[in-house]
């Protein structure tokens, strides 16, 4: 996808320098220089097309005084010049003046980027990326300062060079004053080398250097922003209403390069990289029917009425590159009008010619009152006890469901959706804090099961005529794949694109002896938040020696959001279940639910029978925990094997799957002595609808088998979809 206007969704090869660069210039056709007189009764004029020739990451500054300073990329990457006039207009024509020359030799005797101009305490200051003499391409960022009035006269002189926690690639300084505090956002290569370039932030205490922690606002792990690249960089920051918001660049420096967009309420601590909102697509991109190619490195400014916000950004006219962006410089400064819809989040009309202001109508689009656009975020959710870093993953589709899920066991902790009166709640058994998983030990809660959810008898199985013990975790048997099963694994985990919606992808290795299990297991989970409110879970895995995979989800539903789910009325979509022993093993048998408490085929609430005398409800400790085949037929693909509604929300959910069964859980352990802090999770509190094969499978020949062989994939979907009755 390009870009999206803002409605419910708001947006709907060679040298790292070259990817994280953002030049422009060199011959073009020229395009329209109209008149600066106001056009068709508005009051901005039309804007020349380019502005500025040869302007890569342009930046513009206004004073008070509305005296324009402009200042970009050389083309010959080797100086800084300064345009100014009293109008945009102006700036066309303007002569340039060099305010700083690279050295000769030394560490800034090589290339000179991204230069931005501003004015802090009565002092001018340029903040530019330069390269050494010996190494043109190791760009650090660095600091020039002017106390001149006029920054076009006086001497500019070095300050310094900002340093970082790490030294590696880095550019793309911007700086900001916001309640008192001035920040500093930059681009640069991460600690581990996994990206050409990710943004950071740090608070600043002088011109040329930052301050306490070091927090990342944005990786670059969409499609759209590692074509050919993986770079985000050329951060800018315009505030508007309650909001502060950020834009920054992507991907390789082609027609690829486009614009992507955070924001955080301007009252929160902006150095908790848990209020920051990331929009999954980009928000200014490529155009070919108005010949805009690789718009990005922007910036922002005012209008002559110094009111109306202006974009200001750099693109080619053309798609097929003269060159590398090194040799070919044709990226021209340009400005647009800028703006913002009902909810206060910018419009950026990606559809629309630069003078969108003059030639078509104002933007009429309206944002969704309730919901308002798509997000992502991440953000640290503390440390295991043996000091690896846990990351918590939130998904917002816009459209009234937020999900929240950490690497750690791809536990899903969190899951808002809306009742009938539009009032959000949580809907599931969760903690707020990694600590609390580790500490109150949930059963399960919202958990990845593996190598095989449900149970295996007396922990063994045999196979291939080896005989291979598993964890007894469960008296003599073995559950859900032992004590460290998959619910107890760090995965590796990132935010991915998907066609049908927001999505993270986890990853884990699940060595040879693995709790017992035999084989390398590769497993990747996908979660995709759909835009008609489901939750998916897509499993994929591969081996390199047969052994039993049975994957599934182990989240704890509660549609009232606290209390008791006995009211819940349910209906499964199964026929028979398989009755278990006294040690909870399946006896063999496919039993009718027929005439029985197990019969779910028409919709009951879940306590009707949960107290009838009745053995099987009492074997599993006094409620349901029982595998239901489903009536599959010869159906393909996900089938509904489960619906749940409260009565008093309105909520509904519905569990679809591939797999054969559906294990139904009724909470029947949980006593109260669990709790969030605001909830107690009581008897009853919450119920699982676990899509699977059969428990006990390895050791039952008659069950459909469980056994991956290698060479085969290992592939299972289900999703949980969520509505309003």
């Amino acid at each position: 996808m390009t870009s999206i206007t803002p409605l419910r969704r708001l947006f709907a090869g060679g040298l790292l320098a070259v990817s994280a660069l953002g030049l422009l210039a060199c011959s073009e056709t020229e395009e329209s220089t109209p008149s600066a007189e106001p056009q068709s009764g508005t009051s901005l004029a039309e804007y020349n097309v380019p502005l500025v020739k040869y302007g890569a990451d342009p930046w513009i500054h206004r004073t008070d005084e509305g005296q324009y300073y402009f200042i970009s990329t050389a083309p010959e990457f080797d100086r800084i010049e300064l345009l100014t006039a009293d109008t945009l207009n102006g700036l066309t024509d303007a002569e340039p003046k060099v305010i700083w020359q690279r050295p000769e030799e030394g560490e800034m005797a090589g290339n000179v980027w991204a230069p931005e101009l501003h004015r802090v305490d009565g002092v001018w200051y340029v903040h530019v990326a330069l390269g050494d003499g010996d190494a043109p391409f190791r760009m650090r960022m660095h600091v020039l300062a002017n106390d001149s009035e006029d920054p076009m006269t006086g001497e500019w002189t070095h300050v310094g060079q900002i340093e970082t926690p790490w030294d590696s690639f880095a550019l793309d300084a911007t700086t900001f004053e916001h309640n008192g505090t001035r920040y500093l956002i930059w681009a640069q290569g991460d600690r581990e080398q996994k990206y050409n370039s990710a943004l950071y932030m740090a608070e600043m205490d002088g011109p040329a250097s930052i301050t306490g922690p070091v927090i990342t606002l944005s990786e670059p792990e969409l499609d759209w922003e590692r074509v050919g690249h993986e770079v985000n960089e050329g951060a800018a920051v315009i505030k508007h209403g309650d909001r502060i918001f950020v834009t920054y660049s992507a991907a390789a420096t082609d027609h690829n390069y486009a614009m992507g967009l955070l924001w955080a309420d301007a009252d929160a601590d902006l150095m908790d990289p848990g209020v920051w909102k990331k929009s999954p697509e980009p928000v200014f991109s490529s155009n070919a029917e108005l010949k805009r190619f690789g718009p990005g490195h922007n910036s922002f400014t005012k209008a002559e009425d110094g009111e109306t916000d202006l974009l200001v950004y750099h693109t080619r006219n053309y798609k097929e590159l003269k060159g590398s962006p090194l040799s070919d410089p044709n990226r021209h400064a340009r400005v647009r009008v800028l703006e913002w819809d009902a909810n206060g989040f910018p419009v950026f009309h990606a559809d629309r010619a630069d003078n969108h202001h003059v030639d078509e109508e104002p933007s009429t689009a309206t944002a969704d009152e309730n919901y308002g656009p798509a997000y992502l975020n991440k953000q640290p959710f503390g440390e295991l006890p043996d000091g690896r870093e846990v990351t918590l993953y939130t998904l917002n589709n816009g459209e009234g469901m937020e999900v929240k899920l950490m690497n750690y066991g791809g536990v899903v902790t969190h899951i808002f959706t809306p009742d009938s009166e539009g009032e959000m709640g949580n809907v599931v058994l969760g903690f707020d804090t990694l600590k609390d998983y580790l500490e109150q030990n949930p059963p399960y809660f919202g958990a990845l099961i593996g190598r095989y959810g449900n149970r295996i008898a007396e922990g063994r199985f045999e196979l291939d005529g080896t005989v291979y013990e598993l964890d007894q975790n469960d008296g003599e048997n073995h559950l859900h794949g032992g004590i460290v099963g998959f619910d107890k694994k760090l995965w590796d985990a990132k935010f991915v694109s998907d066609e049908r919606g927001l999505a993270v992808e986890l990853f884990l290795l699940s060595e040879d002896g693995d709790q017992g299990y035999p084989g390398n297991l590769k497993v990747t989970t996908r979660y995709v938040l759909t835009d008609d409110n489901a939750l998916l879970t897509d499993f994929h895995a591969v081996t390199d020696k047969a052994t039993p995979v049975n994957l599934t989800q182990h989240t704890y539903f509660n549609l009232s959001g606290e209390g008791s789910i006995l009211d819940h009325v349910l209906e499964i979509n199964a026929d028979r279940y398989t009755p278990v022993d006294s040690g909870l093993i399946p006896t063999g048998e496919l039993a009718p639910v027929e005439g029985t408490p197990m019969d779910f085929t028409e919709p009951k609430p879940i306590g009707e029978d949960i107290n009838a005398d009745f053995a099987q409800l009492e074997r599993v400790g006094g409620g349901y925990d029982h595998n239901y085949v489903l009536n599959r037929a010869d159906a393909e693909g996900r089938i509904l094997a489960a619906r749940a509604e409260d009565p008093d929300t309105g909520r509904v959910l519905e569990v679809l799957t591939e797999e054969p069964a559906i294990q139904f859980y009724s909470g029947n352990f949980l006593d109260g002595s669990l709790t969030d802090g605001e909830r107690k999770f009581i008897l009853h509190g919450g119920f699982c609808l676990e899509p699977q094969h059969y428990p006990d499978s390895p050791n039952q020949p008659e069950f459909p088998s469980t056994i991956l062989e290698p060479g085969e994939v290992y592939e299972t979907s289900m999703s949980f979809r969520f509505s309003v009755k």
